[in-house]
C-alpha cells in the first residue's frame, strides 16, 4: 500500500503507540482487500460499546485511558439503556452502572454522546462524495444512498478510523463499486407508498432478493420523506445486507450515471418486478397477531424518531390514554427529546401514558433472552409487539421472543390506546 509521509510518520509511532497500532490495523485491513492507498475521512459514526455485551464497556474504558483522542468529528450509536432516565425501561441497575463506563470513556476520547442510530437527523450530514466511516446499518445506507457520502460497514474498524482520520480505499469508497447491479420495477399504485410501514415493507422485499448487491429502483414517482427514506433503507439493510441503493430520478448519485429505463433490464436475471401481491405476502411474514387480540407493547421510532415524528405522535395522543397493561414506547435521541420537551410534546405524550425513550430501543436493551436469564427477568418481557418498522419487528422476534404485527403509525397509536391490534 502506498502511504503518504504523514501516514508513515503515524505508522512509525511519531504520534504515539496507540495511533500507530490503529493505522497498522487499517493498513493490514486494506492490504487484505487489495486497497492501493488510504483515504482521509471527514466524519465517523462510532459503535456504542454496549453493556449487554461482555467486556465491551471495560474495553473502551481501557482504551480511553491511553489518552487517545478522535481526529475527526465522531458521533456514537445506541446504548442498552436510557442513561438520562434509566428507570424508564426498567433496566437493571448493574447494567446501567456498567453502561456508564462507555459514557465516561467517550468523553475522554472526544466522541460525541449522541447515542442514536440516526445521527443524520441531528445535524451530522456529510457532504456528497465525502469519505466517512460508519456503523449502524440504517445510518450507513442513508449516508450512501440519500446523501451520496461514501462509507462501508465500518464495524470495529471505525475506532481506528476515528483516531487516525483514515480508511482504506476499497468497497463503496470507490466509484466502480457504487454502480447498480440489480434492478427493480415497482409496479404498485403510489397510494400504497404513503405510510411508514408501506415503505418499510417495500424495503424488506428488495433487501431479501438483493442480498449484498446495489439495487437500482424504478417506478417510485414521488420521493419519500426523510423518515420514510430512513425506514425504507433500514428494512433493506435488515432483510439483506444492502449498503447502497439508487432510486431513478430521486437519489443524487444516480443522476450522473447512464442508467436507462426499467425496460432495458427486463431480460436480466437480476431484474425483479414488485407488485401488489408481493406487498400483501410480505405483510403476512410479520402479522402473527390476530386482529383485535391483546397487544402488550407498541414501538415507534425505529430507526430513531425525529422531532416532526414526535410532534405528530403528540397530536394523535392529545387527550387520549394508553390502555391499561399496554405500553407505547417512542424511541429517539436525547437531543430530540430535549427539543420535544421544550416544545410541549413530551408532556402531552406522557400524560397519555406513553414513554419517550432516548439512547436505546427494545432490540438493544436488557430484554434479550441472555440478559433476562442473567438478571432473572421474565422472558419474553412483552409477548406481543406492534410497530410500523420491519427492522424493529424482525430483530424483536429473533432476539426478544415476541409475536409481531406491522401496522401504520396511526394504527399503532390506536392499538396502544385500545390495547388491541387495530
Amino acid at each position: 500500500m502506498k502511504l503518504t509521509d504523514q501516514e508513515k510518520r503515524i505508522l512509525d509511532g511519531k504520534e504515539g503507540l496507540i495511533k500507530a497500532q490503529a493505522l497498522d490495523y487499517l493498513v493490514q485491513f486494506g492490504d487484505a482487500f487489495g486497497a492501493e492507498n488510504l483515504l482521509n475521512v471527514s466524519y465517523c459514526h462510532y459503535p456504542a460499546e454496549m453493556g449487554i455485551y461482555d467486556g465491551f464497556c471495560e474495553d473502551v474504558e481501557k482504551y480511553s485511558n491511553s489518552n487517545i483522542k478522535v481526529a475527526v468529528p465522531t458521533t456514537s450509536s445506541t446504548l442498552c439503556c436510557d442513561l438520562e432516565y434509566p428507570s424508564i425501561t426498567d433496566c437493571p441497575i448493574d447494567l446501567v452502572t456498567k453502561q456508564r463506563k462507555t459514557e465516561t470513556a467517550f468523553r475522554k476520547m472526544g466522541i460525541l454522546e449522541t447515542f442514536t442510530c440516526t445521527p443524520q437527523q441531528i445535524g451530522f450530514v456529510p457532504l456528497f462524495g465525502s469519505h466517512i466511516v460508519s456503523v449502524e446499518s440504517s445510518a450507513i445506507i442513508y449516508f450512501n444512498s440519500i446523501l451520496g457520502a461514501r462509507t462501508n460497514r465500518g464495524g470495529l474498524f471505525t475506532r481506528y478510523s476515528s483516531i487516525t482520520g483514515k480508511y482504506p480505499a476499497m468497497g463503496y469508497m470507490l466509484d466502480e463499486n457504487r454502480e447498480p447491479n440489480c434492478y427493480y420495477d415497482i409496479n404498485i399504485p403510489m397510494s400504497m407508498l404513503q405510510t411508514m410501514d408501506q415503505w418499510s415493507i417495500l424495503g424488506y422485499i428488495i433487501g431479501k432478493t438483493a442480498g449484498g448487491k446495489v439495487p437500482l429502483i424504478f417506478g417510485i414517482n414521488s420521493p419519500p420523506t426523510t423518515s420514510q427514506a430512513i425506514t425504507f433503507g433500514a428494512a433493506m439493510a435488515t432483510s439483506g445486507s444492502v449498503t447502497l441503493f439508487h432510486i431513478a430520478g430521486v437519489t443524487p448519485e444516480i443522476q450522473s450515471m447512464n442508467h436507462g429505463k426499467a425496460k432495458d433490464y427486463r431480460n436480466l436475471d437480476s431484474f425483479h418486478e414488485i407488485g401488489i401481491k408481493d406487498i400483501e405476502e410480505a405483510y403476512l411474514d410479520f402479522n402473527m397477531i390476530e386482529k383485535h387480540s391483546k397487544v402488550d407493547i407498541v414501538v415507534l421510532g425505529c430507526p430513531h424518531a425525529n422531532l416532526e415524528d414526535i410532534r405528530y405522535y403528540s397530536e394523535k395522543l392529545q387527550g387520549k390514554r394508553i390502555a391499561a397493561n399496554t405500553m407505547l414506547w417512542i424511541c429517539t435521541n436525547r437531543m430530540t427529546r430535549m427539543q420535544a420537551k421544550y416544545s410541549g410534546y413530551i408532556s402531552i405524550i406522557e400524560k397519555a401514558g406513553a414513554k419517550v425513550i432516548a439512547d436505546t430501543c427494545p432490540v438493544e436493551s436488557h430484554m434479550r433472552k441472555t440478559i433476562c436469564e442473567t438478571y432473572n427477568i421474565s422472558y419474553p418481557c412483552f409477548p406481543r409487539m406492534v410497530s410500523n418498522s420491519v427492522k424493529m419487528l424482525r430483530y424483536s422476534r429473533e432476539l426478544l421472543g415476541v409475536q409481531t404485527a406491522i401496522a401504520s403509525t396511526d394504527k399503532c397509536i390506536y392499538s396502544a390506546i385500545s390495547g388491541t391490534l387495530q
